[in-house]
């Protein structure tokens, strides 16, 4: 009897510690709620990190800290949200607090996704209502600003400018392989019509580099685009875009391309958009010195391109697509059939920092023998690389980039392979 009496008293006092701490758990919780739900975000703050000392990975713990955090416009609600996110990822709440944290910064891409990830999960009306009005905030405060620039600048260095046959000789005029070069690209976009359901929108790209010594291919660039968009439904939405497109170079046209791609979008999974898009290119190629038979490639380009984008976490992005081409040309040694497919995953890092890495992959099959040659060519390309972004700020970011293409040819005066190495600097406004 005594032996047992020693047990439970033992027993005692092992759990009581236990509970009073589970005790003082709960009490935490209620006093921070009440010191929210009061305005009082400061003592909130306390309440719950109290809390959290007993209990690290509670998931509620940590959602009201960091909703607490949100109320005193805290820059560390974002982490504190991003980690509630993780610790509950189908928590409604969490999409809406971290919706409006980017939105009172006028972040309104971002805070959007987190809203319409909100209306994906079917949330109650309450917070249905909420979504919807951030969303058509956001939507007029776009509508407000009607245009935008954006412009790049940097070196790079590239390993093979001619794209030279590896063990061949150079092209009659032309003096090395490798040369560094400058680049600069500026883009002007605008909108001429925009409302909740669909927009019309406008942009102009020119595009130019200037090689240390290989001039004759310094590339020119024009790009006009017109695009209309229309939302059909909460998932699926519609496009279709014209462009034309003139490229010089070393100063003398080279081609001129029409293009219109009609395409269907749709986001049927949360955090998921896939899309499907038809392509058809008319191309007008130009007879140079360097280039005398270029206008036998003229001809229309049929193509049809699948994407997919998927967010697999709250730092990483991966993306796949793949493209069948149909090019019917003028003369038909240059008609050719190709598959290409691509993958990439970007990834956030600390300082505000983005990886991205690219992997592209093509080959092509060309209808007829060329002069001289006793086969029809073949190809195929792989190309993969790598980038470095430091997002200086919202407007302004430096680039720091690597890629490598190896091109294998039935034909050995087409194998080749080529470096560029580059650092760009991003701005946009």
């Amino acid at each position: 009897m005594l032996r047992k009496l020693i047990l439970l008293s033992t027993l005692c006092c092992i759990s009581a510690p236990a509970f009073a701490t589970e005790a003082d758990f709960q009490k935490r919780m209620a006093r921070g709620v009440v010191a929210l739900e009061s305005g009082d975000a400061a003592t909130a703050q306390d309440e719950f990190r109290t809390a959290l000392k007993e209990h690290p990975t509670d998931p509620e713990a940590t959602l009201y800290l960091a909703i607490a955090l949100n109320r005193a416009n805290d820059p560390d609600a974002e982490s504190a949200l991003k980690q509630a996110l993780r610790l509950d990822p189908a928590n409604h709440r969490i999409n809406l607090e971290l919706g409006t944290f980017y939105y009172n910064r006028k972040m309104f891409e971002e805070a959007g996704d987190y809203f319409e990830n909100l209306l994906a999960q079917k949330p109650d009306a309450e917070m249905k209502t909420a979504a919807d009005g951030y969303l058509a905030a956001i939507r007029k405060q776009s509508s407000g600003k009607r245009w935008g620039i954006t412009a790049a600048g940097g070196m790079q260095y590239d390993s093979n400018v001619p794209l030279a046959a590896d063990s061949g000789p150079l092209p009659v005029g032309v003096s090395r392989k490798g040369d560094l070069r400058g680049l600069f690209n500026i883009g002007l976009n605008g909108v001429a019509f925009r409302d909740s359901q669909q927009e019309l929108t406008g942009s102009y790209s020119f595009y130019q580099t200037a090689h240390l010594r290989l001039s004759d291919f310094n590339l020119t660039q024009n790009l006009f685009d017109v695009t209309y968009k229309r939302r059909i439904s909460p998932l699926l939405s519609a496009k279709v875009s014209g462009n034309f497109e003139s490229i010089l170079l070393g100063g003398k046209l080279y081609d001129n391309d029409f293009s219109i791609a009609p395409g269907l979008f749709g986001a049927f999974r949360e955090r998921m958009t896939s899309g499907v898009e038809y392509r058809m290119r008319a191309s007008f190629y130009n007879n140079t010195g360097t280039y005398p038979t270029n206008s036998d490639r003229n001809g229309v380009t049929h193509a049809l391109i699948l994407t997919h984008r998927q967010q697999l976490s709250e730092i990483v992005n991966a993306r796949a697509g793949y493209t069948f081409e149909r090019d019917l040309a003028k003369v038909d040694a240059w008609s050719s059939s190709a598959h290409l497919g691509s993958a990439g995953v970007a990834v956030t890092l600390p300082n505000s920092l983005l990886l991205d890495i690219t992997l592209d992959a093509a080959s092509r099959k060309y209808d007829e023998t060329m002069i001289g040659e006793s086969s029809a060519r073949s190809d195929a390309t792989l190309t993969g690389g790598a980038s470095l972004t430091w997002q200086q700020s919202e407007r302004l970011g430096v680039s720091l980039g690597y890629s490598y293409t190896s091109n294998a040819s039935n034909i050995s005066g087409y194998d080749y392979s080529r470096s560029i190495t580059s650092i760009m600097v991003q701005g946009r406004y």
